[in-house]
Order: structure tokens, then sequence, then C-alpha cells
């Protein structure tokens, strides 16, 4: 007789990587470190990296911690339109929670010319297409 293999209950799971996914968006969307989050809940920025990564889970109370650092809620942190599919599959999300993205996005809302948007957009793709 097989013994089943039983998944632990406290696994980290696809929504725990999701919300350190989050979490991670928020922090950069807000120029906060990993060690100025860490310091805030006093733990240490390699927690705050698990976190992010999804490799351990956060609990709720910490998760409360958090949300009220980065001024947000604990649902913003933990729910999203996305399913956990199409949040993994997405690269327009984990280019949005990345720090060039970031950077991209505080730059481009500066912009005010359209024909100077168009102009780098018409840039990019022309440079893709290259394979720059």
């Amino acid at each position: 007789m097989r013994r089943r293999q039983k998944t632990s209950p406290r696994a980290v799971n696809d929504q725990d990587r999701e919300t350190g996914m989050r979490i991670r968006s928020r922090r950069l969307e807000l120029h906060i470190s990993q060690s100025e989050l860490g310091a805030a809940l006093g733990i240490t920025f390699q927690q705050i990296q698990k976190y992010e990564r999804g490799a351990n889970r956060v609990a709720a109370a910490r998760l409360v911690e958090i949300a009220a650092f980065l001024k947000t809620t604990m649902a913003a942190l933990m729910g999203g339109d996305l399913s956990g599919d199409e949040l993994k599959n997405s690269l327009v999300s984990e280019f949005v929670s990345s720090k060039d993205g970031i950077d991209l996005i505080e730059a481009w809302s500066r912009l005010e010319s359209q024909q100077v948007r168009r102009s780098i957009i018409s840039l990019t793709r022309s440079l893709a297409a290259e394979g720059r």
C-alpha cells in the first residue's frame, strides 16, 4: 500500500508567492529598501527577501504590519484582479513590479508631449526588433 505524501499546511503556495510579489511591488513603488522595511518590522532584510520571493509564508499579523508600513491594505497585498496562473504568466506584472519598471513608469508619467511618447514607443519597438 502506497503512502500518499501530504502537503504541509504550512507549505508555501502560489498565493504566498503572489502576496510576496505585491509586497515587493508596493515597497519599490514607495522607494523603500528591504533593510528599511525589515528595520521597521524588527526583522532582517533577508526575511523580507524570503517573503517577497515567496520562500516563506507571511503570517496574518505580520501582513497587517507590512500593509500599515507600506500605506496599503492587507487585501491589496493579498488580492488582485488576475488569477494565479495569469499573474504568474504575466510579463507585464513582472515588469511593473521590478525596479526598472517602476522607474520607467515614473519617468513616463512626467512626459507631457504625446509626440515624445510616440517617438519613445517607436524607438523601443525598433530596438526590440533588432534584438538589442
